[in-house]
């Protein structure tokens, strides 16, 4: 009767943690009636590393236990502390024989030992213990054998709208509607008619596309007879300036929609411009997929008269983000789209005041300029309306005019920031802003800053100006920003030091080891109430991926492209790179997540308020960038440093 009584305590017990909360009731009796308990006083050893495993693991009933690895020079460096509901013990399903580190009891603890077979055979018939199980190895990384369906935890969907859609593949039109440029307008018009399209795709004599002519065009311009009906397509036409490869998600199509800001989105075999046409997608082939309402948005962004609506749909396009934030996975969509809306207010915001200007009277100075995002914005990794860092390039003006040109773009960069924070958008001390003298300079100007960083990084203080080495244009004349993105190639390519300095700033923080108790443990052992993500898990993976791409001489958009173009050396590195690029999506939504729903940046999280499952994959990306630090630190002959 005392067993039996001990046995109902014991499954009490793990009834309320995770993966023993998927079990059925006869499967936890059947693994504690097979298992005893364990008393261990403050100071004990409960196992030392490179000793035999015994054919138990560990549940932490009561107590906190150190895991710390024994080096060869007779130091210990504590890697996590666990304590009620954790497990101790389960390196032996990654194949490990002997232990990998030694667990000493920090307070009384007493131990449930399970048997490990029975309960690794139970897990495996449970994906939801499964996915829980897999969470104290990686990230993105199952142990051998251990194989999940595709069902996801509850613990993990907290958007309204499933983004999951955007994975489908895309059916491609039957029957493209392709002219020639000399077609007239009115050939044009009959075979738009007969086909019933959407629009017609202008092509060369070696099939590549020029331009897009649309119905709508043929209205405003033939039938409005400001252009005679023999009028060449080429003349009508919309240029195209960039294309997609065919085969693609439905996800990254409306993407490319998104930020090309069209209704018809061309494509090549290639995928580049000079590619052969291989047909076209238009907003309705996306709605066929499962709807694309950020379409809609961007449309009615480009068109509202005034600053406060367009607050009011920037708003929607929030909205929007938070309920699709099902999960980790969907940031690979999400981002983009996010990207793409900030981009819509900016340009939109842009051109409502310049009209205000002109009808001021203040004259633009007629200089090809081109606003960019810097930092997190760049690559479309900003999901909140906090630090959406800008700034404005203009054409070398001439001496005389140079002091009333860098009048008028300051002027418009302080109205323009004005315009977004009337949208919502809050700045810091720190945010990048186009009413600023150092984010407002001429392309001259701008070389010549980006010279300093990369020549002169101590002394030009390139640590404040790292975000500024990401920058994308979204609006005015982009040869601007190629001109500049050459310039700082052609630096970097003259300074072999400056990649290494920036490998160096980037390890001087450790990420945390684990959480206990609700409390986040830094890599000293202390505890601190608040985790801050993006100096755990986000600021070191970016900084690095960009040295890295910087160093390659490889273009890439977003730190998880930088990832992806990396070339490994080996299976371990391309195995580290994998797992980097989960941990950095987990944190991102974690992020955004945090930040939708508390209006704040969402960098900083509360453990508490985490499942156990979050708690252990973001405890599993601190080991990742801890990894990713020191496969960097060989690599160029650094050490990562607090």
């Amino acid at each position: 009767m005392k067993t039996a009584s001990i046995a109902y305590r014991v499954v009490d017990f793990l009834r309320r943690w995770p993966p023993f909360q998927y079990f059925d009731e006869d499967e936890l009796f059947a693994l504690v009636s097979a298992g005893r308990v364990v008393f261990h006083e403050r100071d004990e050893l409960v196992f030392t590393q490179g000793r035999q495993r015994k054919a138990y693991v560990f549940v932490i009933q009561q107590g906190a236990v150190r895991l710390c690895e024994q080096r060869e020079d007779g130091t210990e460096v504590l890697r996590d502390v666990r304590g009620e509901g954790d497990l101790l013990g389960i390196g032996r399903y990654l194949g490990f024989g002997e232990h990998v580190y030694t667990a000493r009891t920090e307070t009384d603890v007493i131990l449930y030992a399970l048997p490990a077979e029975p309960f690794w055979d139970t897990v495996k018939r449970h994906p939801r213990a499964s996915r829980f199980l897999a969470t104290y190895f990686s990230v993105a990384i199952l142990p051998p054998a251990l194989e999940m369906s595709e069902e996801r935890s509850d613990e993990l969907r907290i958007g309204r709208r499933p983004v999951d859609w955007m994975a489908r593949p895309v059916d491609q039109p039957a029957r493209p509607l392709t002219c020639l440029p000399e077609a007239p307008a009115c050939e044009v018009a009959r075979l738009l008619a007969e086909w019933d399209a959407a629009a017609a795709v202008v092509i060369d004599t070696q099939g590549a596309p020029l331009g897009v002519v649309t119905p709508r065009t043929l209205s405003d311009e033939v039938a409005s007879g400001r252009q005679p009906p023999e009028t060449p397509a080429q003349v009508l036409m919309r240029r195209v300036y960039a294309v997609a490869a065919p085969g693609l998600p439905a996800g990254d199509y409306l993407a490319c929609m998104l930020n090309q800001q069209t209704d018809h989105l061309v494509l090549t075999a290639n995928g580049r411009l000079d590619g052969p046409f291989a047909g076209m997608l238009t907003r309705r082939d996306l709605t066929r997929v499962e709807g694309a309402a950020p379409l809609a948005l961007i449309e009615d962004m480009a068109r509202v008269p005034r600053i406060s609506e367009l607050a009011a749909l920037r708003m929607q396009a929030e909205a929007v983000l938070a309920g699709g934030l099902t999960g980790p996975d969907a940031t690979r969509w999400l981002a983009p789209i996010a990207g793409a809306f900030n981009a819509a207010v900016l340009r939109r915001a842009v051109t409502l005041v310049e009209g205000a200007l002109a009808a001021q009277g203040l004259a633009s100075p007629e200089l090809d300029h081109c606003w960019v995002f810097f930092g997190s914005a760049a690559r479309n990794e900003l999901f909140t309306r906090h630090d959406l860092d800008v700034g404005l390039i203009y054409d070398d003006p001439d001496p005389e005019h140079a002091r009333k040109a860098r009048a008028y773009f300051l002027e418009l960069g302080r109205r323009v920031s004005a315009a977004l924070a009337a949208c919502g958008f809050v700045t810091s001390a720190k945010a990048i802003s186009p009413g600023h003298p150092s984010a407002c300079r001429s392309v001259r100007e701008w070389e010549m800053a980006f010279s300093d960083w990369i020549t002169q990084p101590i002394e030009s203080c390139v640590y404040r100006a790292t975000s500024m080495f990401d920058l994308r244009p979204v609006h005015g004349d982009c040869r601007l920003v190629e001109r500049l993105e050459r310039h700082i190639e052609g630096e970097e390519a003259r300074s072999p030091h400056f990649v290494p300095l920036l490998l160096e700033d980037s390890m001087a923080n450790l990420p945390p080891l684990t959480f206990f108790r609700g409390l986040v443990v830094d890599d000293e052992g202390d505890y601190k109430e608040v985790l801050d993500l993006q100096r755990a898990t986000l600021q070191p993976v970016v900084d690095i991926a960009r040295a890295l791409a910087l160093d390659s001489g490889r273009q890439a958009p977003t730190t998880l492209d930088r990832l992806q173009v990396l070339s490994p050396e080996d299976d371990e590195a391309a195995l580290l790179i994998g797992e980097t690029a989960a941990a950095f999506r987990n944190a991102l939504y974690h992020r955004a997540r945090t930040g939708l729903t508390t209006g704040t940046d969402g960098s900083r999280v509360e453990p508490a308020k985490l499942t156990r499952l979050e708690q252990n994959l973001l405890k599993s990306g601190f080991r990742t960038v801890l990894r990713l630090m020191e496969y960097t630190g060989r690599r160029y002959g650094l050490m990562p440093r607090r």
